[in-house]
């Protein structure tokens, strides 16, 4: 799955940076469906809607559920990896999508050029604090809760993120590509805390449990 993501990632990317490929005959083709769709007679009601989900994707509202989850699972567990986890698949996002943004320097669905001192579109920065911030938080909770709530917080971030992802494309904030660049990146993310959440065994412990007891020390052996 990861290698599956990594070359749909790189895939994405040369089609940006080379200006050609399917992809980006597509991100058209999406773009102009989307404005017809959101100027469509009865359709204008969505706009606040989808401006406020477009929103959601953003450092802000994203930040403060992911530190809530992480809090609230080292408490639980008694344990910093929690913290550790989040703050290290928010850094590793940040900087791959800000060094993205910044050197390919992508125009928006506008077709506008981009400021110098600007950056680009590609990847999606809304579309990744989402799904980084929303996607641990999920599997953060999951994995001090019960499997089933577990697979509703993992289903319900799963639709939140597409949300964002629609309303992005919407609001023609957005090409499709540049959201499925930061989902394919946050995916591969979301992996990696998942596996670094199994290796340190993150499971909360039994209410009133003590803790695990250290291993003795062999004594030397004029002691025996």
């Amino acid at each position: 799955m990861p290698l599956i993501l990594a070359l749909v990632l790189v895939a994405l990317t040369v089609q940006v940076v080379a200006e050609s490929g399917p992809s980006l005959t597509l991100d058209r083709t999406v773009r102009n469906a989307m404005r017809d769709l959101a100027g469509a007679p009865g359709t204008a009601w969505l706009d606040g809607p989808m401006h406020f989900l477009a929103d959601l994707g953003g450092p802000l509202p994203a930040g403060i559920a992911l530190a809530v989850a992480a809090l609230f699972a080292a408490v639980r567990t008694r344990r910093a990896s929690p913290i550790a986890i989040a703050a290290g698949g928010v850094l590793v996002v940040t900087i791959a999508v800000i060094g993205g943004k910044d050197l390919i320097g992508r125009p928006g669905p506008s077709e506008s050029p981009v400021a110098a001192d600007a950056w680009g579109f590609f990847p999606s920065g809304h579309t990744a604090t989402s799904t980084v911030c929303y996607g641990i938080a999920a599997l953060l909770l999951g994995r001090v809760g019960s499997a089933r709530a577990g697979r509703r917080w993992a289903a319900g971030a799963a639709a939140s993120c597409a949300l964002i992802g629609f309303a992005l494309l919407w609001c023609d904030y957005h090409w499709l590509a540049d959201v499925l660049a930061s989902w394919a990146l946050c995916a591969i993310v979301l992996w990696a805390a998942a596996r670094v959440a199994d290796a340190g065994g993150l499971r909360p412990r039994r209410p009133g449990a003590p803790p695990s007891p250290a291993p003795r020390e062999s004594p030397p052996s004029s002691a025996r």
